[in-house]
């Protein structure tokens, strides 16, 4: 059997206990407490998360229709594996990625090409027809990265750390 612990709560100038800890218990510091109190919970529906050391790091050797591209494509990033889609689970294409981005064909094929290059995007296939990945490391939604997502991306050096993501040990 497994003994419970007890916590008290003491006054520290005359030692005198003045009250129990209860299981779920739990301290808060005054600034804590004043942060709270002067915030609120934001619930966002879709909410995309960026690696912003990693983005700073990979900024530089991006070109500005790279950027842009990014950019643009980032809040049509898929919650379970990161395939750039619309909210309905369909798969972005060329012709949604010129729409998206304002960009020409040409240039949209040399920034898919080029971001395929730097291990940024990846370029799969369904029996539908091409589908487009985001690297995690730049970004992704949730707090779980898909096995298939680190297989795809395994080349990818990760700037903030120095190594490539197939080297690194879970």
């Amino acid at each position: 059997m497994e003994k419970k612990e007890n916590r008290m709560i003491l006054n520290v100038d005359t030692g005198e206990i003045i009250g129990l800890m209860n299981e779920g218990d739990r301290i808060v510091r005054g600034k804590s407490s004043k942060m709270l109190a002067e915030t609120q919970v934001w619930r966002i529906e879709k909410f995309t998360k960026g690696s912003l050391r990693e983005i700073r790091e990979l900024l530089p050797e991006l070109s500005g229709s790279e950027r842009n591209f990014l950019f643009c494509v980032s809040t049509y990033v898929g919650y379970e594996d990161c395939c750039l889609e619309y909210d309905n689970g369909t798969p972005l294409d060329v012709d949604n990625f010129i729409k998206i981005t304002s960009l020409s064909r040409a240039t949209i094929f040399g920034v898919l090409n080029s971001l395929r290059k730097k291990d940024i995007i990846f370029k799969g296939k369904n029996s539908q027809g091409d589908l487009y990945f985001m690297n995690p490391w730049i970004y992704c939604r949730g707090n779980r990265i898909n096995n298939v997502l680190k297989a795809m991306f395994k080349n990818y050096k990760v700037r903030v750390i120095n190594k490539r993501w197939g080297d690194m040990v879970d």
